[in-house]
């Protein structure tokens, strides 16, 4: 285990890096269980994480040392309850920012949180809030990106990585670092309470936002326009019978 730091920076101020681990959102949780004293800020990188988790308790599968697997803690006791979701839209810019920077306007969000390329996943990310009465204490962010890993199982379709883009790889120091600023960025601008400009930023790089469509829900094949995605992280779906909204693994793409 190595300890490093982006010391300018709120997001990075601390850096622990861990050889292996099952999921570093688990590590932090475990850690805040034991009371240990982890600073507003702390990342936790993993080289190997075997157990790592995305939305739903999926599985989130990545190649050891190729690619980013880490949490970020968050001290968030200064920020509303009901703005839980304004975190997930800044934190998902910032990644969509960066990722951008470096492969171009392809990068996406996919709501929620999904890191896209074109219509490839290149990365997701996994936040738990822990709310302790009225007080929402931590948020724990759990992101992975596929950087150098070239090679997918077979069963996983429509996934790609930085290294398959560039067709070459990138250095994994320089992208962390990058996502820590950015994270820094974004996460101020929540505190300052712009959650306008956090609004129009996540709709503007959010995949297929109103493009015409083929959804499934509830078993039902329908066409719709995503219109809007609310300070719940409801979807908002346009469609011929009027809105309609969803929640999370409600509705798909009846093409991806």
């Amino acid at each position: 285990m190595q300890n490093n730091t982006f010391s300018e920076l709120i997001v990075g101020r601390k850096i622990i890096v861990l050889t292996k681990v099952d999921s570093t959102n688990n590590y932090l949780k475990n850690s805040l269980s034991k009371f240990e004293p982890l600073p507003h800020g702390t990342v936790i990188l993993a080289e190997e994480q075997y157990a790592g988790r995305g939305q739903m308790n999926s599985k989130w599968q990545a190649d050891p040392g190729k690619n980013l697997t880490f949490s970020l803690l968050l001290h968030t006791s200064d920020l509303a309850i009901a703005h839980q979701f304004y975190l997930n839209k800044a934190i998902s810019i910032a990644i969509n920012e960066t990722i951008e920077r470096i492969i171009g306007p392809v990068a996406r969000i996919k709501w929620p949180n999904d890191v896209f390329a074109a219509d490839d996943k290149m990365g997701g990310v996994l936040i738990e809030n822990i709310i302790r009465g009225n007080t929402w204490k931590y948020a724990i962010i759990g992101i992975g990106i596929n950087v150098n890993q070239r090679h997918f199982p077979d069963d996983i379709k429509n996934v790609t990585s930085i290294s398959r883009l560039l067709q070459a790889d990138y250095e994994l120091p320089v992208l962390l670092s990058a996502l820590c600023r950015n994270m820094d960025t974004w996460y101020g601008i929540l505190k300052a309470g712009n959650l306008q400009t956090i609004d129009d930023a996540y709709r503007d790089k959010l995949y297929r936002f109103n493009e015409a469509h083929l959804f499934e829900a509830a078993g039902e094949t329908f066409e719709g326009r995503i219109i809007d995605v609310d300070a719940s992280g409801l979807l908002h779906v346009l469609t011929v019978n009027g809105i309609k909204v969803f929640n999370l693994k409600e509705i798909r793409f009846k093409d991806l």
